[in-house]
């Protein structure tokens, strides 16, 4: 029994520990190809023979942030920068499949240019946030369906895009010819921690009711310099009649003496 116990708990701590492995199955990733697939295809006007391409080219994309998207969720920079690496890709091969207009019009819907956002604790698909019916379809499944595996992926093709060097026959129109390259938005600001804690709110009602009593104590001390100016004025005055006092002994002492010298 011990060792039945011990062996599920390293199975539950292996499943634990490889979640972006089992985030989406590649059955999944298919549905969600094939349903982003459709919705560009019906809004942007493509042929079947777009839509067969550009479901290879949303599958390859899903098929590798597949295993990094958690790691985004979680803000680890490296993923980030692969995933954006992801996109990069997947926008250019879209732009050999597009004609010009074509291109220009996906670039302007956010939910087919940038078609993945994160929340704090899982990542989800744009496009479901427009189309809620996630079992309702325009199109039949496209021509590769279960059989395309990657292949077409540029890693397998010197890292060149398949569709600029194996679609030029088949595409006549005009292509895009500007910057295919998603502009990463600005990360959001730290927030700053507050300058007063939630249990301060008492010692500042404890400052304001003393607030008052400190001005009252300013009156007071303004009362004792004004009482102590009044005193030194006095101190002063005080020399003057001791002047005086003087004068009037000497005065009489004078008198005295002229009255014994009379006599």
């Amino acid at each position: 029994m011990k060792k039945m116990t011990t062996i599920g708990m390293m199975v539950f701590m292996l499943s634990m520990s490889i979640p972006a492995m089992g985030a989406m199955s590649l059955s999944k990733v298919r549905e969600n190809a094939r349903f982003l697939t459709d919705r560009m295809t019906y809004e942007l006007g493509l042929t079947m023979m777009q839509y067969d391409d550009i479901y290879e080219v949303n599958y390859d994309f899903i098929n590798n942030i597949r295993y990094i998207m958690d790691d985004v969720v979680r803000g680890y920079g490296y993923a980030v920068d692969r995933y954006y690496e992801y996109l990069d890709y997947r926008n250019d091969d879209l732009r050999w499949i597009l004609s010009d207009r074509q291109y220009r019009r996906f670039m302007q819907t956010d939910y087919f240019y940038r078609p993945v956002y994160t929340t704090k604790s899982s990542w989800l698909f744009r496009i479901f946030k427009v189309y809620t019916d996630v079992k309702f379809f325009h199109y039949a499944k496209p021509k590769h369906y279960k059989s395309y595996k990657g292949g077409h992926y540029r890693a397998h093709h010197n890292h060149v895009s398949y569709y600029k060097t194996h679609r030029k026959e088949h595409y006549k129109h005009p292509v895009y010819k500007g910057e295919t390259k998603v502009q990463r938005k600005p990360a959001a600001k730290p927030i700053a921690k507050p300058a007063v804690k939630p249990n301060d709110n008492k010692r500042k009602e404890q400052v304001r009711s003393k607030e008052p009593k400190a001005k009252v104590q300013r009156k007071e001390t303004s009362t004792v310099r004004s009482t102590n100016r009044v005193q030194k004025k006095e101190t002063v005055k005080k020399p003057e009649t001791k002047v005086q006092r003087s004068r009037t002994s000497s005065t009489t002492k004078r008198s005295e003496g002229r009255s014994s010298r009379r006599n």
